[in-house]
């Protein structure tokens, strides 16, 4: 009987079906890694991911051409959650494929050649050992040891190398690398001739080193209670919430939990917000767990990250992967417990291309799917987290207060209108923060200033007539950027020269108007010109090293005063900063989007959280307009159960999530009416459903981007199955390619939207 085999490919398309020769046929596994061949030249490499024996109805079946990773690339852990997430987040196999396996690790090709030319092997190296006549015969090699000692003497020194690794490991049966005896030289040849040793090759561990697991810091009794509430609910849920004040030492209790993880043999998955979070990060698990800890990111070569994959995948020792959202792809063998840490972070849900996925959230599906522990940890839970441990979905595990003699900071409101009347604001600090700037200054202590811009001002502004530069292909002001006298598009990346005149009238000059972490880095040098200031955004922080080069420094006490964006806000530990600035906290606060006020409360409480986490209780000043906002007002008290109560509230009365699933369908088109027509007409066919809401069609906030017009409609889901609810959307969707005047039109499905 022949036998067939569903492969995925990393291509929007669901599986694929191919035969299977009759010499793989005895060797082929799930989770196998093949070449296999489209139309009449394409090369891809595809996942197996069903075998069977079931004929399909191609005119003409393909064979798979050649097993290219063998023993299982992706476990049957990893390929059940791409099934799952292809599922939940309406999309094909293939794109989770894409975004699943390094991109080293999907070859393709019109050739042989040109597919065989891109295939990324597992790194391997030569290794030797006694040759089996030795092994175990004392008298035999001391013979050979005395003759060598007389006659060949720089043989016997690589004999004596050899014998002593060997002996070191306790097993005189075992390899050990060329490398690490000087390398291919002439007198390992002579040892293989001579019948003295065997030459091997392995494949190269990159883990191979022990890791050497050292005493985690001793807990604080509240840090005590929190593992032992853990470990309690970890009992009865799978999935637990840590609720932990900023500087609260949440770390420490991560790290316990690991330690114990490590203890049974288990393997730990630690997901961070972003790369440049875990620059700072990594040292310290490294202090713990040595080399047991495994780094894995967007930033690392494609080979490497390749590489790391592979070695996963063959590992059976325990490790400590750190990593961002992808992490949660990686086929990691016993997996115990996964970490979410700032699992509020919206970097966690992945927003183009699909698949749109959720790490947090499949973090949380594989926990209960197979068997293993998510802990989820923030100071400021998403409220969608926050009602599952209040509901009793999840356990839930509190830290209320700092870690040690640190203090929660004292939070002050500045407003930016009356010092404005009162001439109390230079440039765009008020006095009340500037004389706190001066005071950390002269006390030798560090600053960090929030403004959730960058460039040097968000728009430029004719003199004479009042218009403003736009971008020719989004429908947003070009931004300001002073180093190269530019303006500049942050959606598509358009970029022009500051005109001299105003495009427009031919007459005025464009001034900027408002400002960014440019021109607060520029105002800086003037106001304190004996500090030193550097500015952290992501015109600056261009690579890893450049990022890691500010950081460091700034922990180092060389830089003074910090500036930056979004990127300041999450998870660092600075021991010298006392004073903390938001330089305009209205503009999280103004937001379309219902989850606004949330965000607003994170961001604020979270970039407050990095003043005083030592001896010296923090100063924070949040400069607005709006300082009886309430948001604000809770921001002051660090009340998140009053602001999470709001929350809740209003989306229960609206159904809004979580009290709800929404679907987020974006029609993109050149053409502005046929977007919006063809979202009309998914609605109309979609609101005849009782089981779904129908909000829209409506323009998103950036309606143009890259030349492409944006419509949207938001469907809520308020009954029945979710599952049946989406095969309705995705017949829907289907149907616009049965029309030719709405054929051209894109759609892009975004499920939980953030």
């Amino acid at each position: 009987m022949e036998l067939y085999a569903d492969i995925i490919l990393p291509i929007a398309l669901q599986p694929l079906t191919y035969l299977v020769p009759a010499h793989l046929a005895g060797t082929l596994c799930v989770g196998d890694g093949v070449e296999v061949t489209i139309g009449a030249r394409k090369r891809y490499m595809g996942i197996v991911l069903r075998l069977h024996n079931n004929r399909p109805d191609y005119k003409r079946i393909k064979p798979v051409e050649r097993v290219l990773y063998g023993g299982g690339l992706v476990s049957e852990m990893q390929l059940a959650l791409w099934q799952w997430i292809a599922d939940y987040y309406m999309t094909p196999l293939g794109e989770v494929m894409r975004v699943a396996l390094p991109s080293a690790l999907k070859p393709s090709g019109l050739s042989g050649e040109e597919f065989a030319e891109r295939i990324v092997e597992r790194k391997s190296e030569a290794v030797v050992g006694l040759h089996p006549r030795l092994i175990g015969d004392e008298v035999a090699l001391s013979e050979v040891l005395d003759k060598m000692a007389r006659r060949a003497k720089v043989r016997y020194g690589v004999m004596m190398q050899l014998i002593g690794r060997l002996s070191e490991r306790g097993d005189m049966s075992g390899t050990v690398s060329v490398k690490s005896l000087g390398g291919v030289t002439p007198q390992i040849h002579r040892l293989i001739e001579d019948e003295v040793i065997t030459l091997s090759y392995r494949d190269v561990d990159i883990f191979a080193t022990e890791g050497k697991l050292h005493l985690c810091k001793s807990l604080s009794e509240a840090q005590q209670r929190a593992l032992d509430e853990i470990e309690r609910q970890s009992q009865q849920r799978s999935t637990t919430l840590l609720h932990g004040v900023t500087g609260s030492g949440k770390t420490e209790v991560y790290t316990h939990l690991i330690a114990k993880e490590l203890d049974k043999g288990n393997s730990v998955l630690y997901l961070l917000p972003e790369i440049a979070v875990t620059e700072q990060f990594i040292d310290r698990m490294e202090e713990c767990f040595g080399e047991c800890v495994v780094v894995y990111h967007s930033k690392l070569t494609p080979s490497r990250r390749a590489q790391i994959y592979l070695n996963i995948s063959r590992s059976d020792r325990p490790l400590v992967v750190i990593g961002v959202r992808s992490s949660i792809f990686l086929p990691i063998k016993s997996l115990g417990l996964i970490i979410v840490d700032e699992e509020h972070d919206r970097s966690f849900k992945q927003e183009d291309p699909a698949p749109r996925y959720s790490a947090r959230d499949s973090a949380v599906w594989l926990a209960h799917r197979f068997g293993c522990r998510t802990l989820l940890g923030s100071a400021t839970p998403s409220v969608e987290s926050y009602r599952n441990a209040l509901g009793g979905r999840y356990g839930l595990a509190t830290l209320t207060e700092r870690y040690g003699e640190g203090q929660l900071p004292q939070i002050a409101l500045s407003d930016t209108r009356r010092a404005a009347r009162r001439g109390e604001r230079k440039s765009h600090i008020n006095k009340e923060l500037h004389d706190l700037m001066q005071e950390a200054l002269d006390s030798g202590r560090q600053v960090m200033l929030f403004q959730n811009r960058r460039g040097f001002a968000p728009y430029v502004e004719c003199e004479e007539c009042g218009t403003s530069v736009r971008c020719p292909m989004c429908s947003v002001t070009l931004s300001y950027h002073k180093s190269d006298s530019s303006l500049r598009c942050h959606h598509c990346g358009h970029r022009t020269p500051l005109p001299e005149v105003c495009p427009a009238c031919g007459k005025g000059h464009l001034l900027p108007q408002g400002f960014g972490t440019e021109k607060i880095e520029e105002e800086l040098a003037r106001l304190f010109p004996e500090a030193c200031a550097a500015r952290l955004d992501a015109d600056v922080a261009t690579s890893p090293t450049r990022y890691g080069r500010i950081i460091s420094d700034f922990a180092a006490g060389k830089i003074d005063i910090l500036v930056g964006t979004q990127m300041i806000t999450k998870g660092f530990d600075f021991a010298g900063v006392s004073v903390v600035g938001v330089l305009n906290a209205d503009n999280l606060l103004n937001f379309p989007n219902f989850r606004s006020s949330e965000r607003a409360f994170q961001t604020l409480t979270q970039i407050a959280g990095r003043a005083g986490r030592t001896d010296n209780q923090g100063r924070v000043v949040i400069q607005t307009s709006e300082p009886d906002n309430p948001t604000l007002q809770r921001v002051l008290t660090g009340d998140y159960r009053s602001m999470y109560d709001e929350e809740a509230s209003v989306r229960e009365a609206f159904g809004y999530p979580p009290f709800s699933r929404e679907v987020l369908l974006t029609f993109r088109h050149t053409e502005q009416q046929r977007a919006e027509q063809a979202a009309q007409r998914i609605a109309t066919r979609l609101a005849s459903y009782r089981t779904m809401v129908v909000v829209g069609p409506y323009p998103p906030p950036l309606e143009q981007v890259a030349g492409n017009w944006h419509t949207c409609l938001t469907i809520r889901l308020k009954g029945g199955t979710a599952s049946e609810s989406k095969r309705l959307i995705t017949a829907a969707i289907e149907s616009l390619g049965k029309d030719s005047h709405t054929a051209s039109v894109r759609v892009t499905v975004d499920v939980d939207p953030q």
